[in-house]
């Protein structure tokens, strides 16, 4: 998810979204490879945005050595750390990583993009015209969100 919103100018808002810490695994951050996003990346990590972890316990380790049979090391790595702590994942990925990750941790555990600029715009960190400007770059780098405007879910 921070590559979707590295394309926004709203990345910095994780740090500023009421009830939630954004954490970052390292295994994530080293799969950004576009230097650009990595760039925005280490910036918001630096301003306190998002904070860098690791999986460390023996549990996580199983997880993610399970998880990277079928997913990449990034993916395996938030599973592992959400699956073993009980945290909530903001992940746009589909397919695979959805379908373990439904299987391992509770639908309202899952958040995407779209999710957290409907947050963002409840919490009035945002107005339904910024979330629908955000919206339309998104679509433009192929990011597809299946409503027209913001304000038809507010």
């Amino acid at each position: 998810m921070p590559i979707n919103l590295a394309h926004t100018p709203h990345l910095r808002l994780l740090g500023s979204t009421p009830g939630f810490r954004f954490l970052l695994s390292e295994e994530l951050l080293a799969d950004i490879q576009d230097p650009a996003q990595r760039e925005m990346v280490d910036t918001a990590i630096l301003e306190g945005s998002l904070e860098l972890t690791r999986t460390e316990t023996t549990a996580e380790l199983a997880f993610y050595a399970e998880f990277t049979r079928i997913l990449g090391a990034g993916e395996s790595a938030c599973l592992a750390l959400a699956s073993n702590r009980g945290w909530s994942i903001a992940c746009d990925e589909r397919r695979v990583f959805l379908k373990e990750a439904r299987s391992r941790i509770a639908k309202d555990q899952l958040i995407n993009t779209p999710g957290l600029y409907l947050l963002w715009i409840r919490c009035g960190l945002l107005t339904v015209a910024e979330a629908d400007a955000a919206k339309l770059t998104l679509e433009g780098r192929r990011f597809k969100i299946v409503f027209s405007s913001y304000g038809d879910l507010v």
